[in-house]
């Protein structure tokens, strides 16, 4: 029984493969898709997210790979849509809405910076 699972998942990472390479996706998200579901059939799902700062670090901040930059200005935008969100929300206490701000704050800088080494 665990060969035929196995099995069924080893075909999905092929069929998932030949797919990307056949649409000439990035080299990069292909290897950050395959992480997500190595992690996902392992069961560790903290492989893709220590995968993706590994390449992050390397390919983005020191090689400035343009698409793991998108990828990781794609994601601070995301958060800071949301912290926006819940800097406008009346929810919170006037402590947790100062360190909303300088979450606020952190993410507009964090996303001039990654603005900045895509352009460089």
């Amino acid at each position: 029984m665990a060969d035929k699972k196995f099995f069924g998942a080893a075909q999905e990472l092929r069929i998932k493969l030949s797919d990307m390479i056949d649409a000439g996706r990035p080299p990069l998200e292909i290897v950050l898709t395959l992480a997500k579901l190595v992690g996902e059939l392992s069961g560790e799902d903290s492989y893709y997210q220590t995968t993706r700062e590994q390449i992050l670090a390397v390919y983005g901040f020191a090689l400035k790979e343009k698409f793991i930059l998108e990828d990781e200005l794609a994601e601070v935008k995301a958060r800071l849509e949301k912290i926006s969100a819940a800097y406008e929300s009346h929810e919170f206490t006037e402590e947790e809405h100062v360190r909303i701000g300088y979450a606020l704050e952190a993410h507009k800088k964090e996303i001039a910076r990654l603005e900045r080494l895509k352009e460089s």
